[in-house]
């Protein structure tokens, strides 16, 4: 587990375990992002347009990170009930508001730069699961994201300071002296095999014979991750994550998202005269 491996290697190095798990987080989660970014140009390596995308790609990364921060400072303002520096400048990131976000910009990046954004939306979403999955390891091996208490033989339990250890002691549900969590469903691995079956589903998708038409592989990922998403949450145990009249933040995103891709997608078009 990653937790144990940073107590070996602070120990062997000196360095804090915290600094050597936020690192082997930010390793895997820029190897997914590599990952994507590789693939997706190889997608486009007959594309005239190629390095104007790639630019476009990279110039949408920072607004992918900025809305990876959105839904945590909303949750910590309204739990808080102000909206302060501190909230901004500390806390977590969501993937959804990540992906979104920076979804939209290359989108509106591509519109402003007059070129169709469905050769590089559906290029990076063909291959962002993968990427995701990545992610998800990151996930795992950093003790966040972590699952709900469970009794069954998949349950890990994770070792002291570790995100789901501090927040089961909060709540009291350990004993004094205890030295590891309750056994908790290992979510982030749920999620890592799931993006790795939708990464199957739409390469096979993607390589069928009949061509598809522009954006169908953008709004199949978008859907297919938005069932993924929103059936995983009930495994999930994070409550810092928000949860709302019992669903979780990341359900009605994934609901709006779903809804919003089948309406645009199956909305019948008027045909031209």
């Amino acid at each position: 587990m990653g937790a144990f491996l940073a107590f070996v290697l602070s120990r062997a190095t000196g360095l804090s375990a915290f600094a050597i798990l936020q690192a082997g987080y930010l390793v895997l989660s820029l190897v997914g992002m590599g990952l994507v970014y590789a693939f997706a140009m190889r997608e486009l390596a007959d594309n005239p347009a190629r390095p104007r995308y790639r630019l476009l790609f990279l110039a949408a990364l920072p607004v992918g990170l900025f809305g990876a921060r959105i839904i945590p400072i909303v949750q910590d303002a309204v739990l808080a009930g102000r909206l302060t520096w501190g909230l901004v400048a500390s806390g977590g990131l969501v993937f959804y508001g990540g992906a979104l976000a920076m979804l939209a910009a290359i989108a509106l990046g591509c519109r402003l730069s007059r070129l169709s954004p469905w050769p590089l939306l559906d290029a990076v979403c063909l291959y962002a699961p993968l990427g995701h999955a990545f992610g998800r390891l990151g996930c795992f091996f950093g003790g966040c994201c972590f699952g709900a208490p469970t009794q069954c033989v998949l349950g890990i339990p994770f070792p002291a300071g570790s995100p789901a250890f501090l927040q089961q002691r909060s709540q009291g549900l350990l004993p004094a002296g205890a030295v590891a969590s309750l056994p908790v469903h290992p979510s982030q691995l749920y999620e890592t095999l799931g993006n790795l079956l939708l990464f199957a589903a739409l390469l096979l998708y993607s390589r069928r014979a009949a061509p598809l038409s522009p954006g169908r592989l953008t709004a199949a990922y978008l859907m297919g991750y938005a069932v993924l998403r929103f059936l995983l949450e009930y495994w999930r145990g994070d409550v810092i994550r928000g949860l709302y009249y019992g669903l979780s933040a990341s359900q009605y995103v994934a609901l709006a998202v779903f809804s919003t891709t089948a309406l645009a997608l199956f909305w019948p078009r008027k045909r031209p005269d």
